[in-house]
């Protein structure tokens, strides 16, 4: 979408389905009344009431996972994600592995997300996957959003975290295992900046 792109002066962070994890200095928004959010709002049901390039930091904490189950649904929400956050703005989302009970366990999980599916929404990943003649979807052509991965952590489960505390294991086998097995990583944060 085309944006009017300003300084973050000024701008607010948003904790979008907050749940019960209501945040000091952040504005609370869910859809659940019963957590009592600063702001009602169902994700899904686009555009949103908030305002475009309002705020510099904005927080999805295991949200995007129960989001869009048809991917027009899922693209318009990115695409208001990306509108609502401020140039240059952070973008942080925790959603379980996709290969963790966590993210089976629960029948409202309707979207696995990978590293690659945060890479996949990066404007200048995709350039260079069409100038590679590359095989992946161009998300970020695709649904006109651009997120730059700043940061990215796999959270362990305890289980394996345990092992390596006790010596059993180093962070560098954790790391091999977690490409092979199931269940090792328990959740992914990435770390997006929207860019212009």
């Amino acid at each position: 979408p085309s944006r009017r792109r300003h300084a973050m002066v000024g701008a607010m962070k948003l904790n979008l389905g907050c749940g019960f994890d209501k945040r000091d200095g952040w504005l609370n928004v869910d859809n659940f009344p019963e957590c009592q959010p600063d702001q009602r709002l169902d994700i899904e049901n686009t555009p949103w009431d908030l305002p475009t390039d309002g705020f510099r930091h904005v927080l999805m904490k295991h949200v995007l996972e129960h989001v869009g189950a048809d991917f027009k649904v899922f693209a318009a929400v990115m695409r208001e994600l990306y509108r609502v956050t401020a140039p240059g703005g952070l973008v942080e989302i925790h959603v379980p592995h996709v290969r963790h009970d966590t993210y089976w366990s629960d029948p409202t999980h309707v979207r696995a997300f990978t590293p690659l599916t945060f890479k996949m929404m990066s404007k200048a990943q995709n350039r260079a996957w069409m100038a590679a003649r590359a095989n992946y979807t161009m998300l970020a052509m695709l649904m006109d959003v651009d997120f730059e991965i700043a940061h990215a952590v796999q959270v362990y489960d305890p289980h394996w975290m345990a092992k390596v505390e006790r010596g059993e294991m180093t962070r560098e086998a954790l790391r091999e295992q977690a490409d092979q097995l199931w269940g090792v990583v328990r959740e992914l944060q990435e770390i997006g900046r929207a860019h212009v």
